[in-house]
C-alpha cells in the first residue's frame, strides 16, 4: 500500500507524516459504497429504461409516430413543476476525529518515558510525551521550532510562543515578536511549573506547537524506547479533538465535491445532520489490494454536540449537494417519451386531448428531470408512466 501525504495532514512543527493504519481501515470499511455509480447516472438509466417501455407501447413495434390521442385523460398524471432541483452524491464514511499524522521526536537521543494514553485530549500546556523524564510541553502556533528561543531572538515564533504563555495566565512582558528579559522571567516561571529545567530560554525538544489541542490516537513506539537510533523517529499518531466525517472519496468523484460545500450526514440511528465540506484531498491515495485510488473529503458539522453519545468511528452515509438548478421548470423521469428521431417528448393533457410535445432535457435529479420546449409551461398536465 501506498500512501502518500493529503492534504489534511497538519503541518505544525514540521513533524507530521502521514497514518496509514487510518487510510487502510476507512476504505476496508467501505470499498462497496465507493463502487456504487453515482446516483444521477442511475437515474438517468432508470429513466432511458421506462421512456424505451413507453415508446415500444405507443408505437405498438411498427415504427411509425405514435397518432395524437383523444379521449379521457389518462389516470396517471403528473403536472409540470417550477423550482429548484437538487443534485445530491451519496458515498459512505465514518466518523472520525480527522485524518490522524503523526508526530515525530526532536530528540536525537534518551529514553522515551511517558506517552499520553490513546483517547487522551492534550491540551495547551499539558505534555504530549517525556523523554529521560523531561516533558514535551504542547503550545499552540504554526511556526515550527527550528531554533532555541531566548534574549534577543526576534521572530514570529517568539511571538506565538509569548500568545501561549498569555493563553496559560503568565504576564509582565508584551506579546510581539521580541524575545526580552520580560519574556525570559515568564518562560522561567512557565518552565518550572511545567516540570521542565527553568533556564528562561526554550529549545525545539522541550515543546510541540500545533494550532490547537490535539487527540491522541495511537502510540507509534512503546515506552522505554531509545531514541536516536533511526532519523525521524515516530512517537505517536494524533488528530483533532473535535469528531468529522471522514470520507474515502473515490477520485472518479472528486470533481463533484468542493471546499464549503454544504452536506448532510445520516448516522446509523437515522438522524440526519448537516454538515460543511472542510477540505478536500489533493494527493491521492491507493490501496493497492483494493485496486482503489482515493483522496480524503473532511465534513465538519454545524452541532457537533450532536455526536455526543459514542459515535466515534461508526458508519455514516455522506449526501453531498453537488450541483443545483433554480427557477427550472420539471417533471417525473417517468413522464419522457423518446421521440423515433431521436430526443424526448412528453405526454401533455388538456380539455380531456393528449398532445405529444418534443422537450430539452437539463439536469437529472431524485427521480426528476429538468425540461423546456413550446408549450411546456408551469403547471401543465403530462401523462406519466405506472
Amino acid at each position: 500500500m501506498t500512501a502518500p501525504p493529503t492534504a489534511a495532514e497538519y503541518k505544525a512543527g514540521g513533524r507530521c507524516v502521514p497514518s496509514r493504519a487510518w487510510a487502510r481501515a476507512m476504505t476496508a470499511s467501505w470499498a462497496s459504497p465507493l463502487r456504487r455509480r453515482p446516483r444521477r447516472y442511475l437515474l438517468v438509466l432508470a429513466g432511458a429504461g421506462a421512456a424505451a417501455l413507453i415508446v415500444a407501447a405507443a408505437l405498438g413495434f411498427g415504427g411509425s409516430p405514435p397518432p395524437s390521442p383523444t379521449g379521457p385523460v389518462p389516470a396517471a398524471t403528473a403536472t409540470v413543476q417550477r423550482g429548484t432541483l437538487t443534485q445530491t452524491q451519496q458515498v459512505g464514511g465514518l466518523i472520525s476525529y480527522g485524518e490522524p499524522v503523526g508526530l515525530v521526536a526532536q530528540q536525537q537521543s534518551g529514553v522515551l518515558t511517558w506517552i499520553a494514553a490513546p483517547g487522551t485530549t492534550v491540551k495547551i500546556g499539558q505534555p504530549v510525551y517525556a523523554v529521560d523524564g523531561r516533558p514535551v510541553i504542547l503550545l499552540h502556533g504554526t511556526a515550527t521550532p527550528y531554533r532555541t528561543l531566548a534574549t534577543g531572538t526576534v521572530g514570529s515564533d517568539v511571538k506565538e510562543l509569548e500568545a501561549s504563555l498569555q493563553e496559560l495566565g503568565y504576564t509582565g512582558f508584551a506579546v510581539d515578536d521580541t524575545f526580552d528579559a520580560a519574556t525570559a522571567s515568564a518562560v522561567q516561571a512557565w518552565q518550572a511549573k511545567s516540570g521542565l529545567p527553568a533556564q528562561g530560554t526554550v529549545s525545539p525538544d522541550q515543546i510541540f506547537v500545533h494550532d490547537g489541542d490535539i487527540r491522541v490516537a495511537l502510540q507509534s513506539i512503546p515506552v522505554g524506547s531509545h531514541l536516536g537510533l533511526q532519523p525521524n523517529q515516530q512517537v505517536l499518531t494524533y488528530s483533532g479533538t473535535t469528531q468529522v466525517a471522514s470520507i474515502p472519496l473515490d477520485v472518479s468523484l472528486q470533481h463533484l465535491v468542493h471546499t464549503d460545500d454544504p452536506a448532510t450526514i445520516a448516522l446509523p440511528t437515522g438522524q440526519r445532520l448537516d454538515g460543511t465540506v472542510s477540505s478536500v484531498g489533493t494527493v491521492a491515495q491507493t490501496i493497492e489490494e483494493q485496486n482503489k485510488t482515493f483522496v480524503t473529503v473532511i465534513v465538519s458539522f454545524g452541532d457537533p454536540s450532536a455526536l455526543a453519545g459514542g459515535f466515534d468511528s461508526s458508519p455514516v452515509t455522506l449526501t453531498i449537494v453537488t450541483g443545483q438548478r433554480a427557477n427550472v421548470l420539471t417533471v417525473p423521469v417517468t413522464a419522457l417519451v423518446a421521440n423515433p428521431d431521436g430526443g424526448y417528448a412528453v405526454q401533455t393533457v388538456q380539455n380531456g386531448q393528449s398532445t405529444f410535445a418534443p422537450v430539452t432535457t437539463g439536469m437529472f435529479a431524485n427521480g426528476t428531470v429538468e425540461i423546456s420546449g413550446a408549450g411546456i409551461a408551469e403547471g401543465v398536465t403530462v401523462r406519466v408512466a405506472q
